[in-house]
């Protein structure tokens, strides 16, 4: 997939040579655990783990992100959002959950590859069915999990994405307006906020542009100190 992108990428800026240097291509990796790599280089699956395994690995396990320098280099790849998108083998209540996310996207906020740290508190209703999202009350998330988060932002350079999905998600009003007053917050501590549309199509509409750029100046978020690719 990376090297088809790649390829694609470069036949654009062929095709329209204006581009160059305002076109930039970047992935969006995601952490897996060791377990679970290991277990995919014995060959021990039967279908080609696309997403990888979400159940049977060790409560804790190590996370990675599974490629390397001479990965980057080869595909040229100029930035990379990074972050999780599944809990790891724990169990589903609130405060187990909420320890097991804070503790991937330390990982993340604190590795060298990561430029933007993906969508953070963003959940896959779909990976426990019936259990609630815990991140719906904002408010629960413990100040020290905030406090460590913010530090490693500042000390590690690294952007935080505001994702639409903040938008186009019919989420609760107050968890929105929790939520941006922190992300408010960040950005006034001097971490770069990211904007991110997230989207899976190449259609996407401009007015969800417009409807970012008043709903962040409703809470304090200025878009012109959006962080930009340079």
């Amino acid at each position: 997939d990376i090297a088809a992108s790649r390829a694609e990428f470069e036949k654009a800026l062929q095709n329209h040579p204006e581009l160059n240097g305002h076109f930039h291509f970047g992935i969006e990796a995601t952490l897996v655990s060791q377990w679970e790599v290991d277990k995919i280089n014995r060959g021990e699956y039967e279908e080609p783990p696309i997403y990888g395994f979400r159940w049977g690995g060790p409560a804790g396990a190590p996370v990675i992100f599974d490629f390397n320098e001479d990965f980057i280099e080869k595909y040229k790849i100029e930035y990379i959002v990074a972050g999780m998108h599944w809990p790891m083998y724990c169990a589903t209540d609130e405060q187990s959950l909420f320890k097991e996310y804070h503790r991937q996207y330390m990982y993340a906020a604190t590795h060298p590859y990561t430029d933007i740290l993906a969508h953070y508190a963003w959940y896959d209703k779909g990976i426990f069915p019936g259990v609630e999202n815990p991140f719906l009350d904002f408010t629960k998330v413990s100040e020290t999990m905030r406090s460590e988060l913010t530090h490693a932002l500042l000390e590690n350079d690294v952007a935080f994405e505001l994702n639409t999905y903040m938008f186009h998600e019919k989420l609760p009003k107050t968890y929105i307006d929790e939520y941006l007053g922190w992300v408010a917050d960040l950005q006034k501590k001097g971490i770069k906020i990211a904007f991110g549309s997230d989207s899976h199509s190449k259609d996407m509409s401009n007015s969800l542009y417009k409807e970012t750029e008043e709903i962040c100046e409703k809470h304090g978020i200025i878009t012109d100190e959006f962080f930009c690719i340079k």
